[in-house]
């Protein structure tokens, strides 16, 4: 199609009025014809628009040459893309795959170092319970040390005193059997000297030999008593070789409780070692590929099992070390009361050898003052003489009165002190043995009462534990639980109760004033002449009643006082048993519908976090968070209260989130821990 300008270029003939047929005139073919002319002028037009276009034709034809060059290449280049995309999709693929098989790998293994970091803690507390029992063993151990070696230094102390009186009472009894030796030997010499003298003893001979043989008996008397000493001072050595035997055993108990207080120490050392390595084991945990690091980590968990496995194995032969020395313990205890139980057997019966042999020495200087009158009677009287026979008989007849009375009363002391008679009364020693065995009954009772309270408190620790366990992992089912209302609680009950007795009471006190005032009145009125005294009530028992309300009501106070502080006492306990196992301190408002959170792993002050929930009619109402902290959990705060209002797992991920944060700035000064 030829352009608009050649279109309006070429001529438009008119039609001629006149048709020639054949051949034209020669007056049409002149040269100087006009219409000739713009023939030619159209024709050459036309040729300059031909060649135009042909050349417009050929670059159009190079430009579209080069155009499929260009879109060849186009095409290649794509088909290089299509390539270099399907390759990096397949590597995307791969590296995803990849991917999710190493975080499968690293979760896999983040839970069997969680599992085993569980079970260590697990471990860990296990050894510190085992610690406080020992310590507790240790110190039951201790006191009965304390008091075994109080009571056997009391009877060392006593036995020694007793040993002291003894050594003395046998000293005077040789220096009386010296006397009476003495004493006898002078007598000897006396009759050796009538004999000489060529004096007769037709009739002093009886009572002579009646003094002497008395003399003898006396001599006898003290041989035994002599003997009795010898024995006694046998007993006092065993009694010493006994109370080395006691100290002996006294230094092996000192040296076992030291034993013991090293071994303690070498287990709260190894305990604080393991604390270490498992802060220092869940201080960090590696989030990428880097295999120094998995394999350092592989590395500090051998070692912390390599410890946690020798720890376990030295605590093992520590018990077994522990059982034999509280097996040897209990045999020295035994020996202990068994030699204890001796030693007080053979004092008593020194002490009734002592009781006999006073009584003895006692008779003796008896005795010996009569023989020494009757001596000094003889010396002063003359031989020979009836008078003097009359009297010395008269005399003798005395004496073994005297004699056989003494006798009789030393039976009878003697019977006395093997009754135990000697030193206190029947009745008194009946009541003290009566008072120490309901003593020794009472000791076991409680002995008793204290384990049963110690294996119920342990029971009663693990189900608290158990339920906080259960509490922190959000587990509640209203059918078989119930949860406790914050305004609902025991001190409010009380309250309430003492509130609604306190005003009947109020009113019952007032309408009681109020007929009072009216029966004065009527009383007023009527005077004395005591017509209408049906229905009255005495000044006397009124105030009697008055104070005995008053006195209630003082008791009851107490009582709601003292109920007051045992439900503070408790309700601290339980919030620091809360804090110590969720890490979440609770304090409530006066109001008692707010609480305030905060937990141990967060800074003080406003740079931490402080939670405060407000309850309506017992339910979740509202949460607000304060601190600097705050800022980051609202995300959490929105996935957990908001979206599946879930408090528990809101406080469960900031309590690991903290830890986390805490355990690992810690060496750098993040927070101080309270």
């Amino acid at each position: 199609m030829p352009p608009p300008s050649a279109r309006s270029a070429c001529p438009v003939l008119a039609p001629s009025t006149s048709t020639h047929l054949g051949k034209r005139p020669s007056s049409s073919t002149d040269i100087d014809d006009p219409a000739h002319s713009r023939k030619t002028q159209s024709a050459s037009s036309l040729k300059l628009q031909l060649s135009s276009l042909e050349r417009e034709n050929l670059r159009h034809k190079s430009n579209e040459s080069k155009l499929q060059v260009q879109l060849e290449e186009q095409r290649i280049e794509i088909e290089r893309l299509k390539e270099e995309r399907y390759g990096l999709y397949e590597a995307k693929v791969d590296e995803v795959n990849r991917g999710e098989e190493k975080e499968k790998r690293w979760g896999e293994e983040r839970r069997r170092y969680a599992d085993e970091v569980a079970l260590f803690r697990q471990r860990n507390t296990a050894l510190a319970n085992e610690l406080e029992e020992l310590r507790s063993q240790h110190t039951l151990l201790y006191g009965k040390h304390t008091s075994l070696s109080s009571s056997t230094s009391n009877e060392i102390n006593l036995l020694q005193a007793r040993i002291v009186e003894v050594e003395k009472e046998r000293e005077s009894l040789k220096g009386w059997e010296r006397r009476a030796r003495g004493l006898s030997i002078e007598l000897e010499e006396e009759r050796r000297r009538r004999i000489e003298g060529g004096e007769k003893e037709s009739v002093p001979s009886r009572p002579d030999e009646t003094l002497s043989n008395e003399v003898k008996r006396q001599s006898l008397n003290l041989s035994t008593i002599y003997r009795a000493n010898e024995t006694l001072k046998s007993e006092l050595v065993e009694l010493r070789s006994h109370r080395k035997t006691i100290e002996s055993v006294e230094r092996a108990h000192k040296e076992t409780e030291q034993s013991l207080g090293e071994e303690i120490k070498v287990l709260q050392e190894q305990l604080e070692r393991a604390r270490r390595d498992m802060d220092s084991l869940t201080q960090t945990f590696p989030s990428a590929d880097d295999t120094a690091q998995l394999t350092q980590l592989r590395t500090r968990l051998s070692a912390l099992s390599t410890l946690h496995t020798q720890a376990a194995s030295e605590l093992a032969q520590r018990e077994c070390t522990i059982r034999d020395l509280r097996t040897r313990l209990a045999d020295l205890a035994e020996s202990s009361r068994a030699t204890v139980g001796e030693i007080s057997s053979r004092l008593q019966e020194t002490e009734r050898e002592l009781r006999w042999a006073v009584e003895g020495r006692q008779s003796a200087e008896r005795r010996e003052t009569l023989i020494r009158q009757e001596v000094d009677t003889l010396r002063s009287s003359g031989a020979g003489s009836g008078v003097d026979a009359a009297e010395m008989d008269r005399l003798l007849q005395t004496y073994r009165d005297m004699v056989e009375t003494m006798q009789r009363d030393s039976r009878l002391v003697e019977e006395k002190v093997v009754r135990g008679q000697g030193l206190v009364q029947a009745h008194e020693l009946a009541n003290a043995q009566e008072r120490i065995s309901q003593l020794e009954s009472d000791v076991v009772e409680f002995d008793k009462t204290i384990e049963e309270l110690t294996t119920a408190n342990t029971r009663l620790d693990a189900e608290v534990s158990s339920l906080m366990c259960r509490v922190a992992s959000g587990e509640f089912n209203p059918v078989t639980e119930r949860c406790l209302e914050l305004r609902n609680n025991p001190e409010a009950k009380i309250q309430f109760i003492r509130q609604q007795e306190l005003t009947a009471l109020r009113q019952e006190n007032d309408e009681l004033l109020e007929r009072l005032a009216e029966l004065d009145g009527i009383l007023s009125q009527q005077g004395m002449s005591g017509d209408v005294k049906e229905g009255m009530v005495p000044r006397s028992s009124y105030e009697r009643l008055k104070k005995d309300q008053e006195d209630i009501g003082r008791a009851h106070e107490k009582r709601l006082t003292r109920l007051k502080e045992v439900f503070a006492a408790k309700t601290l306990e339980f919030l620091e048993a809360v804090y110590s196992v969720l890490g979440w301190r609770i304090k409530f408002e006066e109001s008692g519908s707010d609480i305030r959170l905060t937990s141990m792993y967060a800074p003080k002050g406003k740079s931490g976090l402080t939670i405060r929930m407000t309850s309506r009619e017992g339910h979740f109402g509202s949460m607000r968070m304060s601190g600097m902290m705050a800022r980051s959990l609202e995300e959490a705060r929105h996935f957990w209260v908001v979206e599946r209002q879930s408090v528990p797992g809101f406080l469960a991920q900031v309590t690991i989130e903290m830890f986390e944060k805490t355990t690992m700035g810690r060496a750098a000064g993040y927070v101080g821990l309270e």
